[in-house]
């Protein structure tokens, strides 16, 4: 009888590696979101900052200190291309997008390592780290589901920040 209460206890190697996939894919997700989130705020802050740069030039315009002609025009060319570039890109709304599946990503990365911790515990069921492995997973893709409309994959990035979450997970843990 004792043996059939620890088995019904045990957590399937299934389940662990279940987990484990889970607790790497959110950590990829925060580290994926916190470069998409730089990348873009340093984007914004150039579109930005060139906007500046532009309507400082069209005043100078205005003020009579470029000479007539073409170079007149250039300075509110390049402020119609920015605003336009700025409407069009969305980057504020990328960039709070990416912000709060960072931060949720973040939250959920520590719920699975807690997990993770527990899988061994001999009062774990292999029931109980499933129902709430899926549950996880359920508010990992609520967190992460804005990225899917707003934010296009970076293949690149995506490859780096996969790479860096197995590399810094596997060293923590133990490679699985």
């Amino acid at each position: 009888m004792e043996n059939e209460g620890a088995s019904l206890r045990r957590v399937t190697e299934a389940t662990r590696n279940a987990v484990w996939d889970e607790m790497l894919d959110a950590a990829r997700m925060t580290r994926y979101a916190e470069s998409m989130e730089s990348r873009y705020r340093t984007l914004h802050w150039i579109v930005r900052f060139s906007l500046l740069l532009s309507a400082w030039g069209s005043a100078a315009t205005i003020l009579g200190m470029f000479p007539d002609g073409w170079p007149r025009l250039l300075p509110n060319l390049a402020i119609a291309f920015l605003v336009a570039w700025d409407f069009m890109s969305g980057y504020a709304t990328k960039i709070a997008v990416l912000n709060s599946a960072k931060r949720e990503c973040q939250d959920l990365e520590t719920e699975w390592r807690e997990l993770w911790q527990n899988v061994d515990s001999s009062s774990a069921t292999d029931a109980e780290v499933r129902e709430r492995n899926k549950e996880l997973s359920r508010r990992l893709a609520r967190a992460t589901s804005p990225m899917d409309v707003e934010v296009r994959v970076n293949q690149k990035i995506n490859v780096a920040t996969t790479a860096d979450a197995y590399t810094v997970t596997a060293a923590r843990y133990g490679a699985r």
